[in-house]
């Protein structure tokens, strides 16, 4: 038999090829499989004083709550070959454990002397429960109806580190030691009392050592831990002896672990602050719409931090600027909403609020009818509060950059602890996360109206024409404030003729949109104005951009549609490209096709070389035919080649050609850019109407445009083209 002072077993589970090297520098290792550690611990002839779990372990935390039971004063060690923190988490929360398990990676190079020094811990501990048990062996301890003193427990067991109750079978006090004394208090206790009476919860796990001892012959099952008052934690184990006169008794060994019970649960609630931080920062950054931004926020901290929440948001003039109200009860909604109501018709809040907004935290932690009184002077709101339930409230700001954006209230109602000062520091850090990403979120919704207005102010509607339907579309990319360097344009030449234009400049900032206004009234005045082929246009817009300075490059591309009285033959279509996609030709028969330069070569960008040659190309739209301009944005991007864009594009418009020209365009952009793209989007097209019937109600002047537009000139146009004019 092993004796006290002489290290025991070292029983290894499941580990593998390289812990079993490491592990033969210990002593009297016993390699088992999961299988085989009930019978060598229960049946053991020699004690065991270290457990390892190898990492070959499905199950570690199971294997530790086995050993633990089996072997209660044994330590145990678990090696992982990987990240040892989750397996720490899972031991640190399971219940059976020891508090001194290891968790450590086969890595460490002190592996070897951590096993050792977790060895001779229990070979102490094994060594002071021999000396306890000789002690309490030689107490005379003579038991009566009315003892007159505590049961001497001898000079060693007076001076042991550990507090140590002397108990009968039955749960009866007997005696104790000074440190006993000192953590329970037991200055005025009497022995004869039950135990349950200076340490609650003693007695059952009397009752569970002696039911253990009766199922599976074991007198030591796995430590409990009682809470004593709010004052003190204790971990009790238990040793059965006797008597010199061979009366048995118990040993209860109570372990002062009120510190690590402590900074468990700070562990614990500091974990929970940082999800819950976590949660508020994931949430905040998944919108940039604020209505939304605050929904969401409501719903993460409801009912996780109070049992309702009222965030009020201040516009920059302090006038209140919206409400929210969130309680964790459904059937408590209308209430909520009825004082959203309250607060934004009467601009009334509690006074912590008040505070709030101006910049103070406030910490209400005890609410009760006279608090109330004083926190809301409103009659209404007060009684919505009351509904509501509140016996602890809490305020803090929500900063911006330049101002404090509003206030976040959080209360608490009956049954929940009340908020203390860690809860006010908590949130006061939600509400500056909350204040900077509503900032952000009020700054894009800035943006995103002035660059909106600015799109409508450049991107017009087109003409109205009796000889041709057009449809005009513009989808900003996803990523961007609304608008980039893409547009489009339509309008009638004073001939009669139709000019289509497409463009793209390159970038998408405000520098881009700028940029696009500056060019796309180049190009509709000068083609205007002169009346000159595309080419020509393309060119002197060419030299107006290098005279003017402009620092801008784009693609663009000019079209001229010859829309006379004689149309019943269809257009001809004119255009030159400056380095722009392709039109889409989409015939009266649903083909659709590419209009290509003869070539195969695309000309400069504009802004590049003003002194590059333009090509001019030419082709015809029936009757009922259609003409699509657009932007790279629909046919590029990343998953795709440009080509198979292209293919996309023509196999779309012919999927959905004899739809109206409005319904094509809405079915193109809904298949080619379902979610928003990466780069925006602007799309024309024009369809060829058939000319009216002879006797017929048509139009009389196909170049009439729309109600507010002026009517073009005289001249008609068949689909010829006069020779140019000189530049």
């Amino acid at each position: 038999m092993t004796g006290a002072d002489v290290p025991g077993r070292c029983v290894v589970v499941d580990p593998s090829t390289d812990e079993v090297a490491t592990l033969r520098a210990l002593t009297g290792v016993d390699l088992v499989s999961p299988g085989e550690l009930d019978a060598r611990l229960g049946s053991s002839p020699e004690p065991v004083d270290l457990v390892v779990v190898g990492s070959l372990a499905g199950n570690p935390v199971g294997l530790v709550q086995r050993a633990h039971r089996l072997a209660p004063g044994a330590s145990i060690a678990v090696l992982r070959e990987d990240d040892p923190a989750p397996v720490r988490r899972q031991v640190s929360y399971a219940p059976g454990v020891p508090l001194d398990v290891l968790v450590v990676s086969v890595r460490d190079e002190d592996l070897g002397v951590r096993l050792r020094r977790l060895r001779n811990a229990a070979v102490g501990r094994r060594r002071h429960a021999a000396v306890l048990a000789a002690v309490t062996r030689r107490a005379a301890a003579t038991v009566g109806p009315a003892a007159p003193a505590p049961a001497a427990v001898g000079s060693l067991l007076e001076h042991a580190p550990i507090a140590v109750l002397v108990i009968a079978p039955t749960g009866e006090l007997l005696g104790w030691n000074r440190r006993a004394e000192l953590l329970l208090d037991l200055g005025q206790t009497s022995p004869g009392h039950p135990v349950d009476e200076v340490l609650p919860g003693a007695l059952a796990y009397v009752a569970q050592l002696v039911g253990a001892e009766a199922v599976t012959g074991s007198a030591t099952p796995a430590p409990a831990h009682l809470r004593i008052g709010d004052r003190v934690d204790v971990e009790l184990t238990a040793v059965r002896s006797q008597t010199d006169e061979g009366r048995p008794v118990l040993l209860l060994l109570a372990a002062d672990v009120t510190a690590h019970r402590e900074a468990e649960r700070e562990r614990d609630r500091l974990a929970d602050q940082v999800q819950l931080l976590a949660r508020v920062s994931e949430t905040l950054a998944g919108s940039l719409d604020v209505s939304e931004s605050v929904a969401h926020l409501a719903e993460v901290l409801v009912p996780a931090l109070a049992d309702w929440t009222s965030i009020q948001l201040r516009e920059q003039r302090d006038q209140l600027a919206g409400v929210t109200v969130r309680h964790h009860e459904p059937s408590l909604a209308p209430v909520a909403s009825a004082m959203e109501s309250v607060i934004a018709r009467r601009a009334a809040g509690s006074e912590a609020s008040r505070r709030a907004a101006e910049g103070s935290p406030v910490l209400v932690a005890v609410v009760d009818d006279a608090v109330l009184d004083a926190q809301v002077p409103d009659d209404e709101l007060r009684d919505l509060v009351g509904r509501l339930g509140v016996v602890s409230a809490l305020a803090v700001p929500m900063p911006g950059r330049t101002g404090i954006l509003g206030s976040l209230l959080l209360s608490r109602g009956p049954g929940r602890p009340r908020f203390g000062e860690p809860e006010l520091e908590l949130a006061v850090e939600i509400g500056r996360r909350a204040g900077i990403a509503l900032d952000n979120a009020r700054l894009y919704a800035g943006q995103r109206h002035v660059a909106t207005e600015l799109q409508r102010s450049l991107l017009t509607e087109p003409p109205e024409l009796a000889s041709a339907e057009i449809a005009v579309r513009y989808v900003a990319a996803a990523q961007e404030a609304q608008v980039g360097g893409d547009w489009y344009d339509a309008f009638a030449q004073p001939d009669g003729d139709l000019v289509l234009v497409i463009g793209d400049v390159v970038g998408h900032d405000t520098r881009a949109a700028a940029a696009m206004g500056q060019l796309r009234s180049l190009v509709r005045g000068i083609a205007f104005t002169t009346g000159d082929d595309p080419d020509a246009v393309l060119t002197a817009v060419d030299l107006a951009v290098e005279g003017l300075d402009l620092a801008a490059m784009a693609t663009a591309l000019v079209a001229q549609l010859g829309l006379g009285q004689e149309w019943g033959d269809g257009a001809t279509v004119r255009w030159s490209s400056a380095g722009h996609p392709p039109p889409v030709l989409l015939g009266p028969d649903g083909r659709a096709r590419l209009l290509e330069p003869d070539s195969g070569r695309a000309d400069l960008l504009l802004g590049v070389d003003a002194t590059s040659r333009r090509s001019l190309h030419a082709a015809t739209v029936p009757p009922g035919g259609a003409l699509l301009l657009y932007t790279d944005g629909l046919v590029e991007g990343r998953r795709h080649t440009l080509d198979e864009g292209l293919s996309r594009l023509l196999s779309t418009v012919e999927r959905h050609a004899a739809e109206r020209l409005d319904d094509l365009c809405d079915a193109v952009l809904a298949e080619l850019v379902p979610a928003g793209g990466q780069d925006d989007v602007a799309l024309i097209a024009v369809r060829v109407r058939a000319a009216p019937a002879i006797g017929g109600s048509g139009v009389s002047d196909p170049r009439r445009v729309g109600p507010g537009s002026r009517t073009c000139g005289e001249a008609g146009n068949s689909g010829t083209k006069p020779a140019r004019r000189p530049s």
